[in-house]
C-alpha cells in the first residue's frame, strides 16, 4: 500500500518526550539519511565556483544572486537541477526584499516579508518535484522551516536539521536517487543551501538560535562540519591532498580549501562574522585542531556530538514536527503510535517555564544549569578542569569587522 501522508504536527512538548523521539521511525530515518549523505560524499571535493565566496570572505561585498552561473549545472540530474532552481528562486527573493533601514542590533523585520514570499511560491515549486499532494505537504514543512524562524528572527542547527529532513524525504521516495546521482550533485545542493542560509544571516542580521555562546560548536551550523569532515576522509589509494587537521585554522589552508570543502568553508564564515582570538570565541573547534590528528576521528566525534547537541537537545528538536509519511511519530519496533502529551497541559508547562535568550525564547528557561556544557568527544580530559570565564559579549550583527586568521 502507498504510504499515507499527513500535515506534520508537534509531538515534542518537553524534555521527557526525547525518549519517545529516540524510539521513533522518524529518528531512525534521520540517522539513515545522515549516514547516506556521509558515505556518499566521503573523499569528494566540491567543484570550484559553486560556493559563493563573498559570504565567507572578510570585507567582501555580498554578491547578488544573479551573479551565480546556472549553466555549470546543466549536466546534473533533472531532479537535482529542480532542487537547485528552488534554492535559486529563494535566493533571488532576498534581492527583492532589502532589509529595512534604521538602527537594529539583530533580526531585521524584512526577513518576515521574505518568508511570506517564499511560502507563496513554495507550493508551485514542489509541484515540479512530485505530483502527490500529501508528499508535497510534508516536504513543504521541512523546506519552509529550513531557513530560520520568521517569528524569532534567528537561525540555528535545528533549521539545518530541517533541510536534512527535506533532502531525506526526497531520497526516501527516490526523487533524488542516492544510488544514481553523483556525489558532487549532492554536495552542490547542500552548498547552495548553506549559501542561502548564510546570506539570510548576513542580510537580515539573524540571531543564533539557541546558541550556547562559546560553549557550542558553532552559533549556526553543525551538519556542514560533518559534510566537510566526510569530504576529508579519503581511502588509502587516493592521491588527493588533504590538509592535516592541525593546519585547518591557518589562513593558507582556509584560502586553499574554502571553495571546495564544507568544513573549511564554515570556518571561513566564522572568521567573517567574529573578531578576536579564535580559541576564545570558538573553543570547541579550537580543541579539535589542537587535540586530534585524524580526520576519521574528527568525523566520528562530530557525529557523536550531533547526536547529543542536536538530536538530543529539547530546545533544538522541539521545533521538529512529524508527518505520517516521511517522519512518523511511530515506535520503530512495535510500529505503534507513540504517546503525545495533552496540548493544554503542555502549554501550561511551557508557561511555567519562562524561556531565555540562549534557549531561543522558547521551551526552557535559561539558567546556569540548563546551558549545555557537553564536552567534545575528542577533548582531552586534562585540557581544562572546568569552563573558563566566558567573555562578555552581547548579540552582535554579522558585519564585516573581523581580522584575518594569523598565518602559521
Amino acid at each position: 500500500m502507498p504510504p499515507k501522508f499527513s500535515a506534520p504536527v508537534k509531538c515534542i512538548y518537553d524534555a521527557s518526550d526525547l525518549d519517545n523521539f529516540k524510539n521513533s521511525i522518524a529518528y531512525e530515518r534521520l540517522h539513515n539519511i545522515i549516514n547516506l549523505v556521509v558515505q556518499k560524499v566521503k573523499g569528494t571535493s566540491l567543484p570550484k565556483n559553486v560556493f559563493d565566496i563573498s559570504l565567507v570572505t572578510r570585507s567582501a561585498t555580498i554578491s547578488n544572486s544573479s551573479t551565480n552561473d546556472d549553466n555549470q549545472f546543466n549536466h546534473y540530474n533533472e531532479s537535482t537541477r529542480t532542487v537547485l532552481r528552488i534554492l535559486k528562486s529563494f535566493n533571488t527573493l532576498i534581492d527583492d526584499t532589502p532589509p529595512l533601514q534604521g538602527p537594529r542590533r539583530f533580526g531585521n523585520l524584512a526577513r518576515r516579508d521574505w518568508q511570506e514570499k517564499v511560502e507563496a511560491c513554495a507550493g508551485s515549486h514542489l509541484q515540479l518535484i512530485t505530483s502527490d499532494k500529501g508528499l508535497q505537504e510534508e516536504l513543504s514543512y521541512y523546506l519552509l522551516n529550513a531557513f530560520g524562524s520568521s517569528v524569532r528572527l534567528d537561525y540555528g542547527s535545528g533549521h539545518e536539521l530541517s533541510f536534512v529532513a527535506f533532502i531525506g524525504g526526497l531520497i526516501e521516495f527516490k526523487i533524488l536517487d542516492i544510488a544514481s546521482i553523483e556525489a558532487v550533485e549532492l554536495l552542490t545542493i547542500f552548498a547552495k543551501y548553506f549559501d542561502l542560509a548564510r546570506r539570510l544571516i548576513l542580510v537580515y542580521s539573524l540571531e543564533p538560535a539557541g546558541s550556547h555562546g562559546v560553549w557550542g560548536l558553532d552559533d549556526h551550523f553543525h551538519f556542514a562540519y560533518i559534510i566537510g569532515a566526510a569530504q576529508f576522509n579519503v581511502d588509502g589509494t587516493s592521491k588527493q591532498y588533504i590538509p592535516p587537521v592541525q593546519q585547518v585554522l591557518s589562513s593558507l589552508t582556509i584560502e586553499d580549501f574554502k571553495e571546495t570543502n564544507f568544513y573549511v568553508n564554515a570556518i571561513a564564515f566564522i572568521f567573517k562574522i567574529k573578531s578576536g582570538p579564535f580559541n576564545e570565541h570558538s573553543p570547541i573547534l579550537h580543541d579539535i585542531h589542537k587535540t586530534v590528528s585524524l580526520w576519521s576521528k574528527v568525523l566520528s566525534g562530530l557525529l557523536k556530538m550531533y547526536e547529543i547537541e542536536v538530536l538530543g537537545k529539547f530546545p533544538v528538536v522541539q521545533h521538529f514536527w512529524f508527518g505520517a509519511g516521511l517522519y512518523p511519530w511511530v515506535d520503530a519496533e512495535s510500529r505503534k503510535m507513540l504517546p503525545v502529551k495533552d496540548i493544554q497541559e503542555s502549554k501550561q508547562e511551557e508557561n511555567d517555564t519562562l524561556p531565555g535568550l540562549i534557549n531561543g525564547f522558547s521551551g526552557q528557561k535559561t539558567t546556569s544549569t540548563t546551558i549545555s556544557l557537553t564536552g567534545a568527544p575528542w577533548a582531552r580530559q586534562s585540557s581544562r578542569t572546568g569552563p573558563s570565564p566566558v567573555p562578555r559579549r552581547g548579540p552582535q550583527p554579522p558585519v564585516n569587522r573581523t581580522q584575518e586568521p594569523r598565518k602559521r
